[in-house]
């Protein structure tokens, strides 16, 4: 009898246990409160790998550029530090107020700061910065980063972060250079069908130099062709904006193109000297052949990296040139002299005098003429491209 009922009682437990796991479980949503009483609340059936239900949802990216500290010509990068924000509506999430009231109040605050613990938790756009050299994320006692939502489930991350981009540039006509430089944002693997990226805002020139630099910066948006591009058969949205970097050419006026110019000028003093005065004459050419040379190596040295001649390069080039040539005119003299000497002819007159006029003529004239031709197709390719930005950006 005693072990017919432990039977009977092992048996409703069985059925109970059964009865009890094969109920639904409920479980509750993962919330997190803020300062100002107001929560976000993750639903139990919330996935983060999906996107959110809007489709195609849009993603808005900010760029709240505080400096740009650094242009490399040798590794063709510009360095941004800036506020990475990144703005995006997620109507999976609830947002309430104490809890248990919607945030649709008027005296409600736009933005509300939030813990970044929920971040695991929630679905995040998977941004990718074309042509990135390196990102990275300032830090102080903590990564500087905030999260933020608003009562229309609109939410934003923000990173103060050290961004370095790739710019390809062209360096042959340094240092009357105009580099275009083009920053985007985009989805590593959804298509525009899926995301949509737009922009928060454009930054401003004023706010984003602050560093003195090696340009004059202008910044425009993307224009419609810049905000997609294809890859694996699929076209991507980006946002961002364009860099329009223009070489400041004073310092490169003082240092290299005047100094080389006046030394021209100052060979044609050579044609003043006696031609018998061999040691005077020379020194003089030689002198300023050599500075000319070391002039030529220097520019070498520090300027970038182009295809060909660089425009600066062309201009000590011709400089050289010009001063190559007063010497080899004297080197004529002396050679007509050593002819005389040697078949002990008479001079008629004094044809040296004659000769060394002539090249005080014709040398200023021929640098000048040079001159008019190089800064007229300086100006004109200079001039031509900044026209052809701004008319791109008025299409």
């Amino acid at each position: 009898m005693i072990l017919q009922l432990n039977t009977e009682t092992n048996l409703h437990c069985t059925i109970i246990l059964t009865l009890f796991l094969s109920l639904p479980r409920i479980t509750l949503p993962y919330c997190t409160r803020s300062s100002h009483s107001k929560s976000i609340c993750v639903p139990a059936d919330y996935v983060k790998f999906e996107l959110p239900p809007d489709s195609p949802t849009t993603v808005s990216i900010g760029i709240d550029i505080k400096d740009i500290p650094k242009v490399s010509d040798k590794d063709f990068s510009v360095t941004l530090n800036a506020y990475f924000i990144v703005k995006w509506r997620d109507t999976r999430v609830i947002v309430t107020d104490n809890f248990n009231q919607s945030l649709h109040q008027d005296n409600s605050q736009p933005l509300t700061a939030l813990n970044l613990a929920i971040l695991k938790d929630l679905w995040m756009p998977d941004v990718e910065i074309r042509n990135l050299q390196s990102f990275q994320t300032h830090t102080i006692l903590s990564k500087l980063e905030g999260f933020w939502v608003d009562d229309e489930q609109n939410l934003m991350h923000a990173l103060a972060s050290r961004i370095t981009f790739i710019c390809p540039m062209r360096f042959n006509s340094f240092p009357m250079d105009v580099q275009v430089c083009t920053f985007q944002v985009g989805s590593f693997n959804y298509a525009m069908d899926k995301l949509i990226f737009t922009d928060e805002f454009i930054p401003t020139k004023e706010d984003a130099v602050r560093s003195i630099l090696d340009y004059e910066i202008e910044i425009f948006p993307l224009t419609a062709e810049e905000r997609q591009y294809s890859a694996l058969n699929m076209n991507y949205s980006v946002a961002g904006f364009k860099l329009v970097l223009a070489r400041k050419m004073s310092f490169y006026v003082v240092t290299y193109y005047l100094p080389s110019g006046l030394f021209v000028v100052v060979s044609w003093i050579s044609f003043l000297v006696n031609p018998e005065v061999i040691p005077g004459r020379m020194t003089l050419l030689i002198t300023i052949f050599l500075v000319l040379i070391n002039i030529f190596n220097t520019i070498q040295t520090n300027s970038p990296q182009a295809e060909g001649l660089t425009a600066m390069e062309a201009w000590v080039i011709a400089c050289i040139v010009f001063v190559f040539a007063a010497l080899m005119e004297y080197t004529g003299i002396l050679l007509k002299m050593k002819l005389r000497k040697l078949y002990s002819c008479r001079r008629k007159k004094d044809n040296y005098a004659v000769t060394d006029l002539a090249f005080l003529v014709v040398f200023p004239f021929l640098f000048l003429i040079f001159n008019l031709l190089y800064w007229t197709a300086v100006y004109y390719t200079r001039t031509k491209e900044q026209n052809a930005l701004f008319l791109e950006q008025n299409q």
